[in-house]
């Protein structure tokens, strides 16, 4: 059998290869091309689920704020009237934080019996290091809180805070390199102008009043500063176990505050002469301690030193209002 490999067939074959070659390649390509498109409509899928995910953990971010917010301000207002009337029945301000302190662990320990919380137990080298400035920073504006409301009315405590926000303002700038709008400025600013536009027309004025007053303001804005370095310094622990630590390691302090400057001999046999609307007060009071106590927890984490304080302040004109009416406490047109 001979081959036939003349010229003509030669091209033949040399073309059919041709032919099959460019169909092979035109078939990669297609596969190619496919197999692109379908990376794209992947990926724009994916896309699409990553922002659907990303807006719904923005809306609960947002919604979690929001609640934070409210619970903030009705915590703050109620924890400001309650101890108004409390120091009223029982007139050993420190004493009476001492009670409230307890009171926050007693139902931290309480829920976490029932298994409604749940925290680790104290730990030295966990928290209880980090948290023993805290205990200190905790402590002494919640003090001169007290100290100030034996002296003046509710809206004079209330005014100095703009005096801790200023301070926090310009903390936040120096340590956290905080930058604020100009309209944050001007707020404060007309916060502080607002101040002592009040000083003028107060008819509560008292110099030993006043200069608790301006403690409890410097002594708040450590308070914000300092708290916040140490909850971002420890993000694995819960806002129970952070509210634990601070109430635990403040209550000493509280103590050794109580023993030296107030008659404990005293304090109890006036707890012993309390009625029940007095007993009922204290408890309440104890509640509310619980709530600011966690509110400003979550407060903090959530929001910076600044943000924190404003928020603080936010609550004050209600605060301001309600003591109008259930005090009787400074009914200046002008200081309002």
């Amino acid at each position: 059998m001979v081959l036939d490999m003349s010229p003509a067939k030669s091209n033949e074959v040399h073309r059919t290869k041709s032919i099959d070659l460019e169909r092979a390649a035109n078939g990669s390509l297609r596969r190619s091309r496919d197999e692109s498109s379908e990376s794209e409509r992947l990926l724009s899928i994916r896309t699409i689920i990553s922002g659907s995910n990303l807006k719904k953990k923005k809306g609960a971010k947002n919604l979690e704020i929001v609640f934070i917010v409210v619970f903030q301000l009705s915590s703050s207002i109620l924890m400001s009237l309650i101890n108004k009337s409390a120091v009223g029945y029982l007139s050993f301000p420190i004493s009476l934080l001492v009670l409230q302190t307890l009171g926050t662990l007693i139902i931290l320990e309480g829920g976490k019996v029932l298994k409604l919380l749940h925290y680790e137990g104290f730990k030295w080298e966990k928290g209880g290091r980090k948290f023993l400035g805290v205990a200190i920073a905790f402590v002494m504006p919640m003090v001169f809180n007290m100290f100030a409301l034996k002296f003046v009315s509710v809206a004079t405590v209330v005014v100095f805070r703009q005096v801790s926000t200023a301070l926090v303002a310009i903390g936040e700038y120096f340590f956290f390199q905080k930058r604020f709008r100009i309209l944050v400025i001007v707020s404060i600013l007309l916060g502080i102008l607002g101040s002592i536009m009040y000083g003028f027309t107060a008819s509560d004025f008292h110099f030993l009043g006043y200069v608790y007053s301006f403690f409890y303001a410097v002594t708040l804005a450590v308070n914000s500063l300092y708290v916040k370095s140490i909850f971002d310094s420890l993000p694995k622990m819960s806002n129970w176990e952070k509210t634990y630590y601070q109430n635990l390691e403040g209550l000493p302090f509280l103590v050794m505050m109580a023993v030296p400057i107030e008659s404990i001999s005293s304090c109890l046999a006036e707890m012993k002469t309390l009625n029940v609307q007095g007993w009922l007060v204290i408890i309440v009071s104890c509640v509310a301690g619980f709530m600011i106590s966690v509110a400003g927890t979550l407060s903090r984490t959530a929001l910076s030193p600044t943000s924190f304080n404003i928020l603080g302040n936010m609550s004050k004109p209600m605060t301001v209002i309600f003591s109008f009416f259930i005090f009787g406490a400074e009914t200046s047109l002008n200081a309002l």
